[in-house]
């Protein structure tokens, strides 16, 4: 896309969709925003690796339940740029 939106999963599970930090129970008005309220749009959603996996998909179900359904996984690259 030309403008890729990337929603980011911290540590501590705090939601930033860009660079704006959002409330779970926000998340699907603050992407209609983003989006221009189309639910065609990729969503980019990267987690740092101490998210457990139940966090992820529970993220996931929210973006589901605001009818966004294309959404990539993107993995984080350590500092160094190789693998862990």
């Amino acid at each position: 896309p030309d403008t890729p939106i990337w929603l980011t999963l911290l540590p501590d599970l705090t939601l930033v969709l860009g660079e704006t930090e959002v409330p779970r129970e926000g998340l699907g008005t603050a992407l209609a925003a983003v989006t221009g309220d189309d639910p065609e749009a990729r969503i980019f959603l990267r987690a740092d690796r101490a998210v457990a996996y139940g966090d992820l998909m529970e993220v996931m179900n929210v973006l589901r339940a605001a009818g966004y359904l294309k959404i990539a996984l993107v993995g984080v690259e350590s500092a160094s740029g190789a693998p862990p």
